[in-house]
């Protein structure tokens, strides 16, 4: 990536407009490479549990410990990593994600949107999308769907980040510019195997879908009202790795997710309250 395409902050009053009519930005260079790594790592080591316990059932025979981060759960578990779930969130609960909501471009952009002291959620996703898979492809959506309609006035944006370069034919994001000011809107779930929610077709406005490439250190940042899916994974064998991260606008309700104490305020940057530190995040979980 050329430096003179990556962001620079704060936010430009072009994006603060873009943000307020579109409810998305497409940050370019805003992860460091050492954050997304740290990922990357605490991602693969995950990999390495799934395959010593599909030896050890007798699933498989060869954990293939040659093959490449990017391959090798889709070569060495293939259908069988289905049965390890959609997201992975409780099996990464580790430092190296907690460092990744402390990327400082991010973290600045976010608390430009925010107006507030950057606050984070509980909520993230560590979402491993396998070629021709079923399970991970997340239909048109509101993240507000899964908040609760508490939150309908609370802005907890999220940021998408993808841990390999990313676009229509390996399951990058779409959004649709504009959807933000829909409201919460009824949601229901799906009859596909991924049993996520979903919105009814006539909620989406096709002129309005904007397709989202994106390079390694982007992140997708985007409204929790805005709608969004993420596309099929048709090529190649190469895993479509990506992380999901939010942040609460400081003072807002973050729905009906609570941290193990209701209390408990996920401090990141401010200027008069105490940060969080590590060992108080890890408790929480």
């Amino acid at each position: 990536m050329n430096t003179n395409q990556k962001q620079t902050l704060p936010l430009s009053s072009e994006q603060m407009d873009q943000w307020e009519n579109d409810g998305y930005l497409l940050l370019k260079g805003v992860v460091p490479e050492s954050a997304i790594n740290g990922v990357r790592d605490s991602f693969a080591r995950v990999v390495d549990s799934i395959i010593s316990e599909l030896k050890k059932d007798g699933i498989i025979k060869d954990e293939a410990l040659e093959l490449p981060f990017e391959t090798r759960l889709a070569r060495v578990a293939g259908e069988h990593a289905n049965g390890f779930g959609r997201s992975w969130r409780n099996q990464v609960a580790t430092s190296e994600i907690f460092d990744l909501h402390y990327a400082a471009r991010l973290v600045d952009a976010i608390g430009q949107l925010t107006g507030t002291d950057v606050i984070g959620h509980p909520v993230f996703n560590a979402r491993p999308k396998l070629p021709g898979q079923q399970l991970t492809v997340v239909p048109w959506h509101q993240d507000s769907g899964y908040f609760g309609t508490v939150s309908e006035t609370s802005l907890i944006p999220t940021a998408w980040i993808p841990l390999v370069p990313v676009d229509e034919s390996n399951g990058c994001l779409q959004v649709v510019a504009g959807s933000h000011r829909l409201g919460v809107v009824n949601h229901h779930t799906e009859e596909r195997e991924g049993k996520f929610l979903e919105v009814v077709d006539e909620l989406v406005d096709a002129s309005r879908i904007v397709t989202c490439p994106m390079e390694l250190g982007d992140a997708l940042v985007f409204h929790n009202l805005t709608l969004h899916r993420s596309l099929p994974h048709t090529t190649s064998e190469l895993i479509r790795w990506a992380i999901d991260i939010r942040y609460l606008r400081d003072g807002d309700h973050p729905g009906t997710i609570y941290w193990k104490d209701p209390d408990f305020k996920w401090v990141i940057r401010s200027q008069t309250q105490p940060l969080t530190t590590l060992e108080q995040w890890l408790e929480m979980w």
